[in-house]
């Protein structure tokens, strides 16, 4: 039998095919009693491991079976039969290596191996039960029985277990076949797959090389996208600023143009009163110049006037001091001739004596025209005063407007006549409040403000300057007095409009010099 077990697998592999396992009937069935008539092998002979079906609990219950009838010839029966289905097993290098490679098919083979290995335990448990066999055979022989029902079940398990063997058996030969073929398929397929990898592999070593060389480009892509990325981030932080600076500067332009237009707006309205202001002005400056002309020829008769009254002064002085200096000679007369005319004197005692009381009446004549002429000397000299200030401040003011005259003329008059026109009113208007509620001034003082600004009728009565159904012009408010007026007053009270010209010459002539 080994010489064909190893025929069929040697062909199968020459084949190219699968090899079935075949396991005849013979080989796994149990002992029988025609078995025993065989001669026994002996002990020192090498045995072989027992079929893989058989399990341990059969074989030993088969062997006790086998020494109870036959206690000579049951042992040899056994081992005969052991021997036997030694010899029906291939061996274990029969297959090929095309079934070592199979997974199931070692798993089978580890399976032999697991049940050769038990059969050798058995062996050795069997030469043991061989020793103490003689001592043991009276309690075998009450075991008999028992042991016999003992085998005729583990006949009828062993039958039950040779047929599952033969079912798993033809399932395994035609799962081994289906496998073989996917096998054989496999390997095909692996042989493409193996052209394909080589195919594969070049292409990967050509790609390998694209990539080192593309990595190579990345790298220094990377630099540059990381440059450019520096780039970016410096001109994005300076966008950002410029914007931000734009932003801050539109903001700015914009509240300029809103502060601009604002401004534009007011001088727009402040242009259109001031505008209106002008042409008031113009009529006012109309008035002034002919109130200018006026005053000066007033001046002029002033100054007439004044040679005059000093021509008439210094006459009364000469002849206050021909009355002083002829009484004073009178007297020296009578001093000197009293002594020498003592006598003539006390003749012409009566004579004297009326002469005395026609002096004496003379005397209190000249000393009360003396007094009479005393505060006409003062009025003179502070009339002579307030003639050389006004001499003094007609001439400053001529200049001033001579100089404004000159500066109008250069510059534009709208922007001029506004700004001096708004300063004096400033000017006023601060007097105005800076005045106590009882000085009769502030009363003037409101009059030439609304004089200046050239307030309707409605206006005047709002402020109290007029009453209701009245109106009052604005000759009439700068209406500047006469000389004669002006002679009148005493020096303590002087006239409002002098007042007014002197202050309107000073702040004229300080508006030209910032000008």
């Amino acid at each position: 039998m080994p010489s064909d077990t190893t025929s069929a697998p040697a062909q199968a592999k020459a084949n190219g095919g699968t090899v079935p396992i075949t396991t005849s009937s013979d080989q796994l069935q149990p002992p029988t009693q025609s078995d025993g008539q065989q001669e026994r092998s002996g002990k020192g002979q090498q045995e072989k491991p027992i079929a893989p079906p058989a399990s341990k609990e059969s074989v030993a219950n088969g062997s006790q079976a086998a020494d109870l009838e036959d206690n000579n010839g049951g042992r040899d029966k056994e081992m005969e039969s052991i021997t036997e289905s030694d010899t029906d097993v291939p061996p274990p290098n029969s297959t090929t290596p095309f079934f070592d490679s199979d997974p199931r098919f070692e798993a089978l083979v580890r399976d032999r191996d697991s049940l050769r290995a038990e059969v050798a335990e058995m062996r050795i448990s069997l030469e043991k039960i061989q020793s103490k066999h003689d001592e043991e055979m009276e309690l075998l022989q009450n075991e008999l029985k028992q042991s016999q029902n003992d085998k005729e079940h583990a006949e009828t398990q062993f039958r039950n277990l040779l047929g599952k063997v033969n079912t798993i058996k033809s399932q395994l030969g035609e799962r081994l076949k289906a496998d073989a073929e996917e096998l054989e398929q496999k390997r095909s397929r692996i042989e493409e797959l193996e052209g394909k990898n080589a195919v594969l592999q070049t292409e990967v070593e050509s790609k390998s090389a694209a990539v080192k060389s593309l990595e190579k480009e990345r790298e220094q892509q990377s630099k540059e996208l990381s440059s450019l990325r520096n780039r970016t981030n410096l001109s994005q932080q300076n966008w950002l600023k410029e914007r931000d600076e734009l932003v801050e500067r539109e903001s700015y332009a914009r509240s300029e143009f809103e502060e601009a237009k604002q401004a534009m707006h007011n001088w727009e309205i402040l242009a259109m009163e001031e505008r209106s202001i002008r042409e008031s002005l113009e009529e006012k400056v109309t008035d002034l110049e002919e109130q200018l002309v006026t005053l000066k020829s007033d001046y002029e008769k002033a100054s007439s006037e004044r040679d005059a009254q000093s021509v008439t002064v210094d006459g009364l002085q000469r002849a206050l001091q021909d009355i002083q200096s002829a009484r004073k000679q009178e007297l020296r007369e009578i001093v000197e001739s009293s002594d020498a005319q003592l006598e003539e004197h006390r003749k012409k005692l009566q004579e004297a004596e009326k002469n005395a009381t026609e002096a004496i009446a003379k005397l209190e004549e000249a000393e009360a025209e003396l007094k009479r002429v005393l505060p006409f000397e003062k009025e003179v000299k502070e009339k002579n005063l307030l003639i050389g200030k006004l001499r003094h401040e007609a001439v400053t003011l001529n200049e001033h407007l001579t100089k404004a005259l000159r500066f109008l003329k250069k510059g534009k008059p709208e922007d001029n006549v506004d700004r001096i026109i708004r300063h004096l009113v400033t000017n006023h208007f601060l007097h105005f409040l800076a005045l106590d509620r009882s000085d009769p001034k502030k009363f003037q003082v409101l009059q030439l403000i609304a004089a200046l600004l050239g307030w309707t009728d409605e206006q005047r009565e709002q402020a109290g300057l007029a009453r209701p159904g009245t109106s009052s012009g604005f000759g009439g408010s700068l209406r500047i007095p006469s000389t004669s007026s002006l002679l009148s007053r005493t020096p303590s009270s002087p006239s409002l409009a002098s007042e007014f010209l002197m202050d309107n010459g000073r702040q004229f002539y300080s508006c030209v010099k910032r000008m």
